[in-house]
């Protein structure tokens, strides 16, 4: 045995057993004098990484390369390091190295497809995931990696057995169950979400991002105790975790409870001051509060949450009219964009009235759906279908472009603002044609009936079904379906009870608006949740009772404390406290005793 050898043996004998730092010392020593020596190299990366010293493994890696750039095995090594380290292109590089010398290797393969991940090409990503024909059946690491990008590549059902199948290998994996309750939160499984988070936390009840998840959805049912109380079992042990402040922020807020909200609010944006989510939150706090001029100060957040961003068209050329610098001359010609969502573009339309009174030079884009109605009901033809201005610029000439929502500060300022009833008119011959349809139920109460929103996550919170219904269907009304979009089994339903549902089948009520108003004019009164067609019946002036299923649910635009709302004056609102039962019951009641309806606040 040589004395270098001696030298290295006597090194790891001193690492093992005498003290780790003079072991420490001593090798890299040893490495200066033995610069190009891989056995020397090769002990110092090994003991620089046992001591979590990453830096100086990596560069005795680099050093054994130097000499021995084929080797396969401290290219993985290295490449793994550089991931660690947050160094992508490099880490990258290695991989590929690894890959121009076995194309078929299975480890580089699956890290490959990893880092394109974490550098956000999820396209690229998947493609790489799917060069291996069958992952090993015992790597649940490698399934958890295909799982997230199955994920975000929206293919949920995909993601969410892939991530089961991960937890079939390791059902100790607290990062795959995590993964699967996030799948299951995007298929609207909530009670699922749940069960899978709570297995995360029965195995460890530290895990930050366990606590956070299960927190998330018990604030989503609702159960706002118990969200608070997981909130707060992460933060002690993540103090400045600004995930975690800003969820309390959040929770406090759909359970209205400003004080609370404030104290997390303001914590929470001291660590992250562009939190637009957060932001958003506290503004419809605030404007459920009928605190107006505070809240349209963070109103124009919601243009900047990432994924209402990625849905805008023309983002572009509003973006520097955002938040408080909008500065319009009456003289200015100016463009007035619809944003995504009819529901909120039928609610900012309130204040078109009073934009056509304050500007010379406007024009306005619109669903195309929603172009007649506004040209007629606001009497002026300047409104044109989504994209006819603003997909060629080069032929116009405006002085300013803003999202019809970043008008709103400008127009409600206090609650004296409000004092408006219906702001959109219905076509005459279309209220007529459905008058003689309904006419032969002259001698019953006409009731319409809608009970889901399609709206991610959230249109399966507002969402109930034609069951909650079922005790509304009497004989001395005609409960009436304008519920858009596939119904067959709610038909099917009602009818095999022997109940009657008036559906219009030739009507497609998503499409066709005008024929929908005409229908909803027609009507003693409308009960709905949360969707686009409560804010055409609150626009109409037609008597509607909306329902909340959760507080988590509501907008700022539904008061459940108050059973109002100051955006329609014809809208009582009514939250489930307890049971949709009992809240249909009170419905009951209220058909009852009245044979004319008027919600008027």
């Amino acid at each position: 045995m040589s004395k270098l050898e001696n030298k290295l043996k006597k090194i790891v004998h001193t690492f093992n057993n005498v003290s780790k730092e003079v072991a420490f010392k001593d090798i890299k020593k040893l490495s200066e004098k033995y610069n190009k020596n891989i056995s020397v190299q090769n002990v110092l990366f090994q003991i620089a990484m046992k001591i979590g010293d990453i830096d100086t493994s990596i560069i005795a890696l680099k050093k054994i390369l130097f000499v021995e750039n084929n080797n396969t095995t401290y290219l993985s090594h290295l490449y793994k390091l550089l991931i660690e380290k947050g160094l992508l292109n490099e880490a990258l590089e290695k991989i590929n190295n690894i890959l121009d010398i076995d194309y078929k290797n299975y480890n580089a393969l699956r890290d490959k497809s990893y880092i394109y991940f974490l550098k956000n090409n999820y396209v690229e990503a998947k493609q790489w995931i799917e060069n291996i024909s069958n992952l090993n059946n015992n790597d649940y690491f490698g399934h958890n990696i295909k799982g997230l990008i199955y994920f975000k590549n929206n293919f949920f059902e995909e993601a969410r057995n892939i991530f089961t199948t991960a937890l079939k290998i390791n059902d100790r994996y607290i990062d795959s169950y995590n993964n699967l309750g996030a799948c299951l939160l995007e298929l609207e499984e909530l009670d699922e979400a749940k069960k899978v988070f709570n297995a995360a936390y029965d195995i460890d009840k530290k895990n930050v991002s366990t606590l956070i998840n299960l927190a998330n959805v018990l604030s989503l049912q609702d159960d706002i105790v118990r969200a608070i109380a997981h909130y707060n079992e992460a933060l002690d042990l993540d103090p400045n975790n600004q995930e975690i402040l800003s969820n309390l922020a959040i929770c406090y807020c759909r359970d209205n409870r400003e004080e609370e909200a404030k104290i997390f609010y303001e914590k929470a944006l001291k660590i992250n001051p562009y939190d637009y989510k957060l932001m958003y939150a506290y503004c419809a706090l605030q404007l459920k509060l009928n605190k107006f001029e505070k809240s349209w100060e963070l109103f124009d957040s919601r243009l900047l949450i990432q994924k209402n961003k990625d849905k805008l068209n023309n983002f572009d050329l509003v973006k520097n009219n955002l938040f408080n610098n909008l500065k319009i001359n009456p003289k200015d010609k100016l463009l007035v964009l619809r944003e995504q969502g009819i529901g909120d573009e039928i609610l900012f339309s309130s204040v078109y009235s009073e934009i056509i009174n304050k500007f010379e030079n406007l024009n306005v884009e619109a669903d195309k759906r929603l172009v007649s109605i506004f040209n007629r009901s606001f009497v002026k033809k300047i409104f044109v279908e989504d994209g006819y201005y603003s997909n060629n610029l080069n032929k116009y000439d405006f002085d300013k472009i803003i999202y019809a929502g970043s008008l709103i500060r400008f127009f409600r300022k206090s609650i004296n603002d409000f004092d408006y009833d219906h702001y959109l008119t219905a076509r005459e011959d279309i209220v007529y044609k459905y008058k003689e349809k309904l006419k032969i139920y002259k001698d019953k109460i006409r009731v319409g009936i809608s009970w889901k929103s399609v709206v991610s996550i959230y249109g399966s919170l507002k969402s109930l079904s034609i069951k909650d219904f079922e005790p509304l269907f009497t004989d001395d009304r005609i409960i009436i379906n304008l519920q858009y979009g596939d119904i067959d089994s709610d038909k099917k339903y009602i009818l095999n009870q022997g109940k009657y549902l008036e559906v219009f089948n030739d009507l497609d009520l998503y499409n066709d608006i005008e024929s929908c108003m005409g229908l909803l004019k027609n009507l003693d009164l409308f009960i709905t949740v949360s969707n686009a067609t409560a804010h055409l019946a609150g626009a109409l002036g037609v008597p509607t009772i909306l329902i909340c299923p959760r507080k988590s649910s509501t907008y700022y635009y539904w008061n459940t404390q108050s059973g109002s709302s100051v955006w329609y004056k014809n809208v009582k609102v009514l939250g489930v406290d307890k049971t949709i039962n009992q809240t249909v019951e009170l419905i009951n009641n209220i058909l009852k005793k009245n044979d004319e309806f008027n919600f008027t606040n």
